[in-house]
């Protein structure tokens, strides 16, 4: 009873946030603004209130109201929309397997999301300065973000312009609160026949990014541009893992059908197959 009356109280000061900023937006911002400030600056400052303030914000209440409900075959935002399609699985005994794996593939381990390597990946693009450890933005599957991410830039000059990128999570991580449950109990069914076989099983969700820049089309906040072969990605991924031989297997699960779906960018539409390729991981031959 308690905590359904703070999820409620919640929800009223999200919805009364909501209100707030749109009339002291509309009423008090803007004709200050229309007063004080040339016309581009109007325009850029309410650019960032809507694209940054207002519209996460409604989006939010949206998302108490109606809760996302999709199909497990790819990973969200933090808002529970669609982003990243999933089309790999790895097998690993653990974590410093899939890591040493991945960089004698070439692979850059990606730096953690905070605000300093923020700053430091916004200062590479704009100045296409060398950050090939980038950070990767937030995605979820399972109720949780990524447990680790991998980039290769794919400009001469190593920066965060345009990279190949993957995010992975562990299947077998239960103890975070689990907002998908079926998701889970969903993949851990479709590669029951793989556990046995390895201590760590990992879901991976993997795009390229051929463009600096792009607009999320829900909530106008700029995002890299994403490729809309996700399939080719993938194939570029186990690629460079073969090359680096620490490729033990590769077998093929079907989880769904064919599926076609928007990203999070305007121009990003993705088609899958309906089909995992799950890659075990061995180590290297000297």
């Amino acid at each position: 009873m308690k905590q359904q009356l703070l999820h409620t109280v919640w929800r009223l000061a999200t919805l009364a946030l909501v209100l707030i900023g749109a009339y002291l937006t509309a009423f008090v911002l803007i004709p200050y603004l229309d007063k004080k400030l040339p016309i581009f600056w109007i325009i850029l400052v309410v650019y960032f209130l809507l694209a940054y303030g207002i519209f996460p914000l409604i989006i939010k209440f949206w998302r108490i109201i109606f809760k996302p409900n999709h199909i497990p075959h790819f990973v969200t935002t933090g808002d529970g929309w669609p982003s990243d399609p999933i089309t790999f699985a790895v097998l690993s005994k653990d974590k410093r397997h899939l890591e040493k794996a991945m960089a004698a593939a070439g692979w850059y381990k990606a730096d953690e999301w905070n605000f300093k390597n923020a700053l430091r990946e916004l200062q590479s693009m704009v100045f296409n300065k060398p950050y090939p450890a980038a950070p990767l933005s937030n995605l979820y599957l399972f109720g949780r973000k990524q447990d680790i991410g991998f980039e290769i830039p794919t400009n001469r000059a190593m920066s965060a312009r345009t990279r190949h990128h993957v995010r992975f999570w562990r299947l077998q991580e239960t103890s975070v609160k689990n907002h998908n449950p079926s998701h889970h109990e969903f993949w851990i069914d479709k590669l029951k026949r793989f556990i046995k076989r390895s201590n760590y099983i990992w879901i991976a969700a993997a795009t390229e990014e051929p463009f600096p820049i792009d607009i999320q089309w829900r909530t106008g906040q700029l995002t890299h541009a994403g490729s809309h072969d996700a399939e080719r990605e993938r194939d570029f991924i186990i690629d460079s893992l073969k090359r680096a031989r620490y490729v033990k297997s590769i077998s093929s699960t079907v989880v769904g059908e064919e599926t076609r779906f928007r990203g999070q960018q305007f121009r990003t539409i993705y088609i899958t197959d309906g089909s995992i390729k799950v890659v075990e991981l061995k180590k290297p031959l000297l």
